[in-house]
């Protein structure tokens, strides 16, 4: 099972005028499926996200994760086991190695990371091609190589869903076409829901389904 959205309705209140964002917005999105989820800026992408990963709260409606609703999953629970993240300037420790980035990942998540912990790690990044680099200080690879290097980090929990806010904002389009591959390649192998928001029609194109937010709903296009 996958994650579910019904009714979502989000709306906020600034210098005395309220916008709506969300208004009975629903979708599924299926396990093992990737999506590119899509809008004007300001449209509420980035707002979805929040949603999703509890850092605001719907005005109605529920989302689920799984079996569960995401109103009676706990912050640490939902954060360390059940979502992932990756951010358009990655947000990596830049004098950190990739592999001590991923650990310290999950050290924050879980207390401790194992050795099956560093085992899975190393198995990461032999699978994103940086597995000659993983003792290599961040701020010394490509752009490309540190949006992987945050990927890994992402799935080292071994999440339900990966969120994904504008992984290739800032790559040129090799480098924008290798990361979806690879995000293509992760959704369909472990079965994570990848999400991805983006305002690249090239990016979406590696997609299985489109996700546009239209008039306050979330609209599937394909």
């Amino acid at each position: 099972m996958g994650i579910r959205i019904e009714d979502l309705s989000f709306s906020y209140t600034s210098r005395n005028e309220t916008r709506v964002i969300f208004q009975n917005a629903s979708v599924a999105f299926e396990k093992g499926k990737f999506y590119s989820l899509m809008g004007p800026s300001g449209s509420g992408k980035t707002t979805l996200f929040r949603l999703l990963s509890k850092q605001l709260v719907p005005g109605a409606g529920t989302i689920s994760i799984g079996e569960g609703n995401l109103e009676n999953i706990d912050i640490p629970e939902l954060r360390s086991r059940l979502i992932g993240q990756i951010f358009q300037d990655y947000l990596l420790v830049p004098f950190l190695s990739p592999i001590e980035n991923i650990l310290l990942a999950r050290e924050i998540a879980a207390g401790k990371a194992t050795p099956a912990d560093r085992t899975h790690a190393q198995e990461l990044l032999a699978r994103i091609g940086l597995e000659t680099s993983k003792n290599r200080r961040v701020d010394t690879l490509s752009g490309g190589e540190q949006q992987r290097v945050a990927i890994a980090r992402a799935v080292s929990g071994q999440p339900l869903l990966l969120l994904a806010d504008e992984p290739t904002g800032a790559l040129d389009a090799d480098n924008t076409a290798s990361i979806a591959t690879l995000l293509s390649d992760l959704a369909h192998s472990e079965g994570l829901t990848v999400i991805a928001g983006t305002h690249d029609e090239a990016f979406a194109r590696h997609t299985d389904h489109v996700v546009r937010i239209r008039d306050h709903r979330l609209v599937v296009e394909r």
